[in-house]
């Protein structure tokens, strides 16, 4: 399994795969990015920069599918989202180098990490992310309130009785049994941080990858927290979004609460190698984001 983080091997391999579709007119030289640094299911990355960069995401020796798993939930998204799925990119090729699943998409450009445009280039993304995010929440559809119930349980079984989340929890229980509540569900990344968020190509501004926790009929709230959180959108600015939000959900505003909590809910049921003491952080930081917005 060495040859898999070999740049020189993964350059020729990937390189001769795509001049044979006519994807590639020469060439291509790749360095390994990342490399798991002993974490078990971390993806291994080789990437090229420039106009015509691409870069090749390889499975871990231990979990041979992971890749394929997360493009084939970025490939029902795009789907899902029809033309709303710009952001997410198309494979150039995909397969199986040895016993383990990769994928090849073209290269996009990270938020900017110097001081000064940083600041710019965020407030841009920012601007165009909080639209399409808008736009996602204007395809809810109506749900079963049982998707709201087991979700709402899953939390409780994870979070301490004194935590900001389970008082808020206590609140939004009663309002799911008020007979008042309107279960929704609606397209759902579910990592959606600064991280994820990359430069777009052409007519997109944006570009969000690693769609391997997204859900097509997920909930609503939980995309526009995370990212609130990791852009630094301040309560102000937060509580305009949430009031779009609520129009396009047509939900009363103290459903809202209750749409975050089944989408943590739905995580803490799923965390899988997330330590619990994360999960935790994430559940309480998304709960202090919302609840001064409100």
């Amino acid at each position: 399994m060495d040859a898999i983080t070999d740049a020189d091997y993964i350059s020729q391999l990937i390189g001769e795969r795509l001049i044979d579709r006519g994807l590639l007119q020469a060439p291509v030289s790749l360095q390994r990015y990342s490399q798991g640094a002993g974490v078990p299911d971390s993806k291994i990355v080789f990437l090229s920069k420039g106009k015509h960069g691409l870069v090749v995401t390889i499975s871990p020796a231990l979990f041979p599918e992971i890749v394929a798993e997360e493009w084939l939930k970025a490939a029902q998204m795009r789907s899902h989202l029809g033309e709303l799925g710009a952001p997410i990119l198309e494979p150039l090729d995909a397969g199986r180098i040895q016993a383990v699943s990769y994928v090849v998409v073209p290269y996009r450009e990270p938020l900017s990490r110097l001081r000064g445009l940083r600041w710019l280039d965020r407030i841009r993304i920012r601007h165009h992310l909080l639209a399409w995010l808008l736009q996602v929440a204007r395809r809810s559809t109506v749900c079963a309130l049982s998707r709201y119930e087991g979700a709402l349980k899953a939390l409780w079984d994870a979070l301490p009785a004194d935590s900001p989340a389970a008082a808020l929890l206590r609140t939004a229980e009663k309002r799911l049994i008020s007979g008042s509540f309107a279960p929704r569900t609606t397209p759902m990344h579910g990592d959606l941080w600064k991280g994820n968020v990359l430069h777009g190509s052409g007519s997109t501004p944006f570009t969000l990858v690693d769609w391997r926790g997204s859900e097509t009929h997920g909930f609503p709230v939980f995309d526009l927290v995370r990212a609130a959180r990791s852009f630094g959108l301040s309560s102000r600015l937060l509580r305009r979004e949430l009031q779009l939000h609520q129009a396009a959900l047509g939900c009363q505003v103290e459903d809202l609460p209750l749409y975050l909590l089944a989408a943590l809910g739905h995580y803490a049921a799923r965390r899988g190698e997330m330590p619990l003491k994360l999960l935790r952080a994430m559940i309480n930081g998304c709960v202090r984001c919302l609840t001064p917005a409100l």
